[in-house]
């Protein structure tokens, strides 16, 4: 399902991607819903298709942009834009500290995962324990929230194959936004805009909210802005999302760095143009799940659509992906007057077999 989210912003840019997010019906779904598809599209069904179309890729000369780090057996460097010991850097959320603006870093620090196994290195929760890897992670599978004594001995059991974590301070956050932003090969930085994104209390990612006319603080701006710039220096450009923990009161504090396109991505960047053309000032970028099989989820998605309720932006038929036990999936805008309006509009795809 990750593989679905370029398909509506690469315009002509071809694109690697899962066969089960690229059927004809479910590029049709995104045409009817107003995106521009990419023309060349290869399809993998499995690993051995995939490292299939990457060698012949390889063999026709084209270099790869990658959303995640591959083992150099994979995809050798000469063949990626971003060079991967770049990529592992900027990534790995031992070196954050290295990037973000000391004020804005929360107090972390990193300690071997037999320390903390061995009882040699005491944390009191609530505190909140990452991996420290350069391999690539994504949608809270690298951190783990511990509240209670326990939660760390399951983060330490968890993380058992890390030699390194991240002991980082649990906060209150009041706003927890996401900033994005790009940045071209010669150096130019956008600030691309904002989402506040929700996640569950133990850090799972539940999806972002997105209103017109509302403004990110200044002072996080300039924060983000600096550390993209910092990574440039370090050999980075393309697509950025940065997790800030926002107050009034005192400095943002920059909890996660994603260098890449990051879930909400796409959504930041529609934003306006669907503010402007469905009159709706308030968007929840959520997971759905159809009840049925892909073709009963197709048809809710349609009258959804019809009602003004939903704008996809991604889909996947998992009987096209041997997954054939699973559920249909689909990422999509819910679109309403305000959020308590978008609340109802949740239950009522609900009620129409897309559940949450």
């Amino acid at each position: 399902m990750a593989t679905a989210s370029m398909l509506t912003v690469l315009g002509d840019m071809p694109i690697v991607c899962a066969a089960s997010v690229s059927t004809p019906e479910a590029l049709s779904l995104l045409r009817d819903a107003g995106f521009q598809i990419p023309k060349k599209i290869y399809r993998y069904a499995d690993v051995k298709e995939y490292m299939k179309i990457l060698h012949k890729l390889f063999n026709d000369g084209l270099i790869m942009v990658t959303q995640h780090v591959h083992p150099l057996s994979e995809m050798p460097p000469e063949y990626c834009w971003i060079a991967p010991p770049v990529l592992s850097f900027v990534n790995n959320k031992a070196n954050l500290g290295n990037l973000v603006p000391k004020d804005n870093v929360p107090f972390r620090e990193i300690v071997s995962v037999d320390q903390i196994v061995n009882g040699k290195r005491k944390w009191i929760a609530p505190v909140v324990i990452k991996t420290v890897t350069d391999e690539s992670t994504g949608g809270g599978i690298d951190v783990r929230i511990c509240l209670s004594g326990d939660d760390v001995k399951k983060a330490a059991s968890y993380f058992a194959d890390c030699c390194f974590v991240v002991c980082e301070e649990w906060m209150d956050i009041r706003r927890n936004l996401c900033l994005h932003y790009s940045i071209t090969n010669d150096g130019i930085i956008t600030y691309l805009g904002f989402t506040e994104q929700v996640s569950d209390n133990r850090g799972a990612y539940c999806g972002n909210w997105l209103e017109d006319g509302t403004v990110c603080p200044g002072d996080a701006v300039e924060v983000g802005a600096s550390i993209v710039r910092a990574a440039y220096e370090h050999g980075y450009y393309g697509i950025v999302g940065i997790d800030m923990a926002v107050w009034e009161e005192q400095p943002c504090k920059v909890f996660d760095l994603n260098f890449r396109a990051n879930g909400s991505t796409p959504a930041i960047l529609y934003s306006q143009s669907v503010y402007r053309h469905h009159q709706k000032p308030v968007i929840r970028l959520r997971r759905l799940k159809g009840s049925g099989n892909y073709r009963d989820m197709l048809n809710s998605v349609y009258r959804a659509m019809i009602k003004g309720i939903l704008l996809p932006l991604g889909s996947c038929d998992p009987e096209k992906g041997n997954y054939v036990e699973k559920h249909p999936l689909l990422t999509g805008m819910i679109l309403g007057e305000t959020r308590q309006d978008v609340l109802e509009n949740e239950r009522e795809l609900a009620s129409m077999g897309l559940d949450i």
